[in-house]
């Protein structure tokens, strides 16, 4: 099937000027970022963490990639945790602005981005780690592909990418092509578990590790963590 575009209907208003627009009008702060859902941060962390503990087995990784950052949660709570060094990049300048605030005087903080993932260009094999949480939904198919391929190549030799978000059902009320669920408030689309592993196979990467994600409010949908390297490494 081909890489569905801004053309399809699932996509027609995903577009970084709809994603500025509206998280522009949402407060720079833990609740604002977590959608009213600020209990789910630690937990959140702490589920992150483990999950890359099995990964790297205790190992310190050398520099690593929040991508779609906001405020800088994760880079905080989980990747400044792994890494010698960490880079975050995210759309919207008053969350880099209050990630700054926070993190610039770490220690291991290293550069701030202020970018969308579609335009995004990382350094060549220059990551450990990519971090890619709850931000895939503002991408079509044919940009979050070209993303990854982006990523695979921002890899040392070993490294890894993360790629944690929501999965929506193939029955889910409302679905399109049992493929894609539409936000019309923040302008973003769910995809299946089944979807979201074609688009990594198309980037040419391979599920090393997958966990679903517990201790979240029920009402809330499924997250699922998925460790990614290329294929063939």
């Amino acid at each position: 099937m081909p890489l569905a575009d801004g053309d399809h209907e699932a996509f027609k208003t995903v577009t970084t000027e709809n994603a500025t627009k509206y998280w522009g009008a949402v407060d720079a702060t833990l609740d604002g970022v977590l959608g009213g859902y600020a209990q789910v941060s630690s937990p959140d962390a702490e589920s992150s963490l483990a999950f890359a503990g099995h990964l790297l087995q205790g190992k310190e990784l050398g520099r690593a990639l929040d991508c779609g950052a906001g405020i800088g949660r994760i880079t905080r709570d989980v990747l400044i945790k792994l890494a010698r060094k960490v880079d975050l990049v995210e759309l919207v300048p008053k969350y880099v602005d209050q990630a700054k605030k926070d993190l610039a005087d770490h220690p291991r903080m290293g550069e701030f981005f202020t970018s969308s993932l579609q335009e995004f260009m990382p350094a060549e094999a220059h990551y450990d780690l990519v971090w890619i949480q709850w931000v895939i939904g503002h991408l079509t198919d044919e940009e979050l592909v070209a993303f990854f391929i982006r990523c695979k190549k921002s890899l040392r030799p070993g490294g890894w990418i993360v790629v944690k978000d929501n999965n929506c059902s193939p029955t889910e009320p409302g679905i399109i092509d049992g493929r894609y669920l539409v936000d019309n408030d923040d302008h973003s689309v769910m995809r299946t578990n089944k979807v979201v592993k074609e688009l990594f196979t198309a980037a040419g990467l391979q599920v090393q590790k997958e966990v679903r994600q517990t201790r979240f409010p029920a009402e809330l949908c499924t997250v699922r963590m998925y460790a990614l390297q290329p294929v063939n490494e």
